[in-house]
């Protein structure tokens, strides 16, 4: 009042100085005024606000693709709808409210409207003793169930929108919540055209759902090369990363094959953004940074050729019987693996969006394996076809040569080898020469020869070829083999193991081994490292980064074989397959000369026969060796039988091929 009285004097300085202080309270008032409600709501936000996440993100997985850049592993856009917990806080809100009500109702408790502001302070100081209603256990539970009941409701709308039975369950919505709820929670992972199309036609007004497009591991051909090109399967923790980032969008690793053989120049470099949260946990709207853009993994070029790929399946699917077996095709000019096929295969598409357990089962099956990698990891007793490597220790070790590959021996039908150990003979009884013992495939013969030549020649050029060790593909699955060593063998049991390992007992190899060997043979000696990554190129294509080559025809050991051991080894595998009377007539091939050699090895339990493995090896066209070709069938009749006439489709189509391209050339 004394400033009120002091606008009614006539004392102009002290009106002037009153009017000025009522000015300055009327300003401070406006100030207050529009701070506390007009900005309230904003500086309620920013007082929510507490701190900045790092969030990881995945890079896009590199390209692979074959020898002329035809993709067998690539990336597709995808659309998902994933809801934002945060924009669903005042559904949450009411939901629990009337989750509470019903709780308390239930009880028989008297349902009171809210008392407001003046009623909440005169209960707090009332005397009056409460009773609780509802213990913190029970308000946990209340939240939880308001969350999930809106969030079910949402997604129940969305399947009856889209025409969908997406389920998430409680535990689902809790983890996400408890862990990641700054980042949104998927609810489908894959819309179809049809489906997005009614989202962006239609419209969209559910709150907190938005559509998101992310790339994807895709495989266009499906189960073509599985075994080598691999697998992926979804990631959410890497123990490299976890100490450097808050939250980590999910992206995948390698699983099997070259995806996982490569997978960290496949999965190039991660990126990273920053958010924004409050105090709840929940992402701030425009607090979002990105800091580092990801980097697109490097493209793997391999030295597989597609088209051959599809050639090599389409003739071992056409095995009667269970498909149980495995083709490789080996350049023999320079190692190139031109195609790996085992059987039977997987699509590699099952993994993208998480295997159901009934289909993760299904390819454990004990018999038919689908998982194996039968070409590289697969290790059997290689059977006759062995008996080329016998041929060969025994041409260089002058117990064949020139002069006496002529001479005939006389075979039983059988090889009596001590008193009471007989070894079986396929070949009838009968005189038997070097050629004629090959393309018959006698036991005798080669068992004769094998005794004379000795275990230690035989065991010594089987690790020249590199029998027992590793092929090199740089593979985690890539078996050794079993070569036995000279020291394990009692000098009692030398005479047995020898004859047993100059047919191709005793031992084990992979298909992929006996085509380096084959290969070998082909060109006169040389074995190379085998090669199935051509280079790394640089997944972006304006990047700087150099692409990296494997270089082709690295040599691993040269064998120094006489020539004319080899022309008289490659004209019995010739007339192997193009004599009548050869067991591996049935790859002959029309204009293009085959040379082959075919195996079976028994697998026995004691005395029991348990399975029978057929092998064909062999090489093409004679004139000009180009392509080494090995087939191997589980369970199968005969290597002549059964393994020959896929070769026999693979040669035809590499003829064809050929053709073609000369052909083509002409014109």
């Amino acid at each position: 009042m004394l400033l009120f009285d002091q606008l009614n004097k006539g004392e102009r300085p002290l009106r002037i100085l009153a009017w000025g202080v009522i000015a300055g309270l009327l300003i401070l008032l406006g100030g207050l005024w529009r701070v506390q409600v007009l900005a309230g709501g904003e500086y309620q936000r920013r007082q929510e606000t507490q701190s900045y996440r790092t969030v990881r993100l995945p890079a896009m997985r590199g390209r692979i693709v074959d020898r002329n850049g035809l993709a067998f592993a690539e990336n597709q856009p995808r659309f998902r709808l994933d809801v934002y917990l945060d924009e669903l806080l005042p559904q949450f809100a009411d939901k629990e409210r009337q989750l509470r009500r019903e709780l308390l109702a239930s009880r028989g408790a008297t349902n009171t409207p809210d008392q407001g502001l003046w009623g909440r302070l005169v209960s707090r100081f009332s005397r009056t003793p409460r009773k609780i209603l509802i213990t913190p256990n029970e308000r946990e539970w209340l939240r939880r169930n308001a969350r999930y009941g809106v969030v079910s409701n949402i997604i129940a709308q969305i399947n009856q929108q889209l025409g969908t039975q997406v389920v998430r369950t409680e535990a689902e919505l809790f983890k996400h919540w408890s862990r990641e709820r700054a980042l949104p929670f998927p609810v489908l992972n894959k819309l179809t055209p049809a489906q997005v199309a009614i989202l962006t036609e239609q419209g969209w007004s559910l709150p907190g759902v938005e559509l998101e497009l992310v790339p994807v591991r895709s495989y266009p051909n499906g189960t073509l090369a599985a075994h080598i090109i691999g697998a992926v399967r979804s990631y959410d923790s890497s123990e490299e990363d976890d100490q450097a980032f808050d939250y980590r969008l999910r992206d995948y690793r390698g699983l099997i094959g070259l995806e996982s053989a490569y997978d960290r120049q496949l999965r190039g470099l991660p990126g990273a953004k920053s958010i924004l949260i409050n105090s709840s946990g929940y992402r701030h709207r425009q607090g979002e940074i990105l800091l580092t853009e990801p980097a697109l993994g490097d493209t793997l070029v391999t030295t597989l050729d597609l088209g051959l790929q599809k050639a090599v399946e389409k003739s071992l699917s056409q095995v009667n019987g269970d498909e149980r077996g495995a083709v490789v095709v080996v350049d023999v000019r320079n190692g190139d693996l031109l195609a790996s096929a085992s059987a039977p295969t997987f699509d590699p598409n099952a993994w993208i969006d998480g295997i159901s357990h009934a289909e993760n089962t299904r390819l454990l099956d004990p018999k038919m394996k689908y998982l194996f990698n039968r070409a590289t990891y697969g290790s059997y007793n290689p059977g006759s076809t062995f008996k080329i490597v016998t041929a060969l220790a025994c041409f260089e070790h002058g117990i064949l040569n020139v002069h006496n590959v002529h001479d005939r021996i006389h075979t039983l039908g059988y090889y009596r080898l001590g008193r009471n150990h007989v070894i079986d003979d396929t070949a009838a009884a009968g005189d038997y020469d070097f050629n004629r013992a090959f393309i018959k495939s006698s036991n005798s013969y080669f068992i004769e020869k094998g005794l004379k030549l000795g275990i230690d020649s035989l065991l010594d050029y089987a690790r020249r070829f590199h029998l027992g060790q590793k092929p090199g593909l740089r593979l985690n699955e890539e078996a050794t083999g079993i070569v036995p060593r000279r020291e394990d063998v009692s000098p009692g049991g030398i005479p047995g193991k020898t004859a047993n390992l100059s047919i191709g007992q005793e031992l084990t190899v992979t298909p992929v081994q006996l085509a380096l060997v084959i290969a070998a043979v082909a060109n006169g000696g040389t074995v190379y490292w085998p090669r199935l990554i051509d280079r790394f190129e640089p997944g972006d294509r304006l990047s700087d980064a150099p692409i990296e080559r494997v270089r082709a025809g690295q040599i691993r050991t040269q064998l120094d074989i006489k020539r004319e051991h080899i022309d008289i080894l490659h004209a019995a595998m010739r007339d192997d397959v193009g004599l009548d009377e050869g067991t591996g007539k049935n790859a002959r091939v029309k204009d293009f000369a085959v040379c082959g050699k075919t195996g079976t090895a028994e697998v026995k339990a004691g005395s029991r026969l348990i399975d029978r493995i057929t092998w064909f090896a062999s090489f093409g066209p004679y004139e000009s060796p180009r392509y080494a070709v090995v087939v191997m069938v589980e369970s199968g009749g005969s290597g002549g039988g059964t393994c020959a006439p896929v070769a026999r489709r693979i040669y035809e189509y590499l003829r064809d091929r050929e053709r073609g391209m000369n052909n083509l050339g002409q014109n």
